[in-house]
């Protein structure tokens, strides 16, 4: 004997079961939303941080970041773009030390979190070339070098730290590198001439 089945349409099933199908389908709508809240939020704050930057308004910028890092902690970019506002502001505000501190630190943590990104590395090198300090420079550099070996800003800056260290060979063939994509570099024909000049007078 053929049993059949029966198949009640979705408007004649019982009210509870109708009800439990709504809670879930509004669950899994509500999971869906605040998974994406904290993306949202972090993705809104740097948006005003840009502004901000733009208009010149570097602490609001950088609280702005603070908060976008608050969503999304994890997020290299954003401690590499709060480490930005922080050199930005060590270029002319007192104590430098304070400010070059704070960028480095932003800088380090991004790099923890992405210890693959030579431009992280790099801004690293400028902010301790701000700082005064050319040998944490010079280490920032050579990371930045061993990932992207063949960018010539990345020489640029490391030359530029051998050249405050005096080790003049290693300045020069790192700025005749650079000078070999751009040949008429007002700044790579002042280095190359002080080299010249320490090096008579030595």
């Amino acid at each position: 004997m053929r049993v059949s089945t029966l198949t009640i349409p979705a408007s004649r099933r019982p009210a509870a079961s109708r009800v439990a199908v709504a809670g879930v389908i509004m669950v899994a709508a509500l999971t869906s939303a605040l998974a994406l809240t904290p993306l949202f939020l972090a993705d809104l704050a740097v948006h005003k941080a840009e502004r901000a930057a733009e208009e010149a308004y570097l602490d609001q910028a950088a609280k702005h970041l603070r908060r976008a890092i608050g969503w999304t902690p994890k997020d290299a970019r954003l401690h590499q773009m709060l480490g930005q506002m922080y050199a930005r502001m060590a270029l002319f505000r007192s104590p430098r030390s304070e400010y070059v501190g704070k960028a480095l630190a932003a800088y380090s943590e991004a790099a923890r979190l992405n210890p693959h990104g030579a431009y992280t590395f790099t801004l690293m090198g400028w902010a301790n070339l701000y700082g005064g300090d050319a040998a944490g420079a010079e280490a920032a550099f050579l990371q930045a070098w061993n990932l992207d070996p063949n960018n010539p800003q990345i020489r640029y800056g490391l030359g530029t730290a051998y050249l405050w260290q005096k080790k003049l060979p290693a300045a020069r063939a790192q700025f005749e590198m650079v000078q070999a994509h751009f040949p008429r570099a007002p700044e790579l024909q002042a280095a190359l001439e002080e080299i010249e000049r320490l090096t008579i007078a030595r």
